[in-house]
């Protein structure tokens, strides 16, 4: 085996397609996420870890069989497991997404599944959308919990608490837009449920790198106190504000792996509260704004947790996910 079998560059142009197509829309964040397109009766490609969608080329996709073995210079997917059991179990599958939707993910962690409109419950099989146990991400735990889910309900769409979503079928469009669907109709169980509706143009973004001209104060505050930060992405959005006294919490994998278990008054890492703002810091401003979005899903978490009493991501699995983020993936986008 090789890292990419060259066995059609159409089917690898596909999934790098499609990827980008999921960053557009939003529904992955800069390597979250991952996708594969079966390429043989025990073997498909996928995409690698640690590598940024939009620079992707068809020659770093990675081929995986159903024994776990590849070969070639780049890691498959942490997730690799993941899309293993879905292939294994279900033969007519031909692509898997797996993916990082704010309100999906936002839904996924009261651990129950969602209610959805009678016509998307039909497109995915299943009378409500499901949600697979709590498992540590690229786990055995976790991919046993979703296989068990797909047993249970049939569902080719299946949220993973704390974490995101998985969809599978024949065609890469069509799972696109049922991730779409999904997004959408969890949005409406979310603003049912919370209350919470954000309006368009509410909250104002400031983006400020270390050598612009013209900083503010605050931003020139936390340059000097932070001297591995090269950009601050600053907003003054009311969706963060409210949890600025109470401290936000993880709920989300990402926000521990990218964030931490919590952030509250003190001078924080990657995410600091001010009395009007709340602000976020990269290494560049591709990683500040990636904390911002990571954040934002997290914040919309936190609120389906105050109406469902979710818990936070325990301290031992959050630590655990923040120090290989901290010392093995990041290294990975160098």
């Amino acid at each position: 085996m090789t890292g990419n079998t060259g066995q059609d560059d159409k089917t690898g142009n596909v999934i790098i397609d499609t990827a980008r197509l999921l960053l557009r829309e939003g529904l992955v964040a800069r390597t979250w996420g991952n996708l594969s397109q079966r390429s043989g009766d025990d073997r498909y490609l996928i995409t690698p870890s640690g590598r940024g969608y939009e620079t992707m080329t068809p020659e770093e996709l990675v081929e995986v069989d159903f024994e776990g073995k590849w070969s070639g210079d780049l890691k498959p997917s942490g997730e690799r497991g993941l899309h293993t059991e879905i292939y294994r179990e279900l033969p007519e599958v031909q692509f898997i997404i797996h993916t990082h939707q704010p309100y999906a993910s936002a839904l996924s962690v009261s651990g129950a599944a969602v209610e959805i409109p009678a016509e998307l419950a039909e497109r995915i099989g299943s009378t409500a959308l499901p949600t697979a146990a709590y498992g540590l991400p690229s786990t055995g735990k976790l991919h046993k919990a979703v296989l068990a889910t797909l047993r249970e309900t049939g569902s080719r769409a299946i949220l993973m608490q704390g974490h995101g979503a998985v969809l599978f079928g024949q065609d890469a469009n069509e799972l696109v837009d049922l991730a779409k669907e999904v997004e959408a109709a969890c949005r409406t169980q979310f603003e049912l449920m919370t209350g919470w509706k954000e309006k368009d143009g509410a909250a104002r973004v400031r983006c400020f790198e270390r050598d612009g001209f013209g900083l503010p104060p605050q931003i020139i505050h936390i340059f000097m106190r932070r001297d591995d930060a090269g950009a601050v992405v600053a907003t003054d959005d009311p969706l963060f504000l409210q949890f600025s006294q109470t401290g936000l919490p993880a709920y989300l994998d990402d926000f521990s792996q990218l964030v931490g278990l919590k952030v509250g008054q003190t001078f924080g890492k990657t995410m600091i509260y001010g009395h009007k703002a709340t602000y976020f810091l990269g290494a560049d401003l591709d990683e500040a704004q990636a904390v911002a979005t990571v954040a934002r899903k997290n914040a919309l978490a936190a609120l389906v947790a105050k109406v469902t009493s979710a818990k936070p991501i325990g301290w031992l699995d959050g630590t655990i996910m923040h120090g290989v983020y901290k010392f093995k993936y990041s290294k990975l986008k160098d």
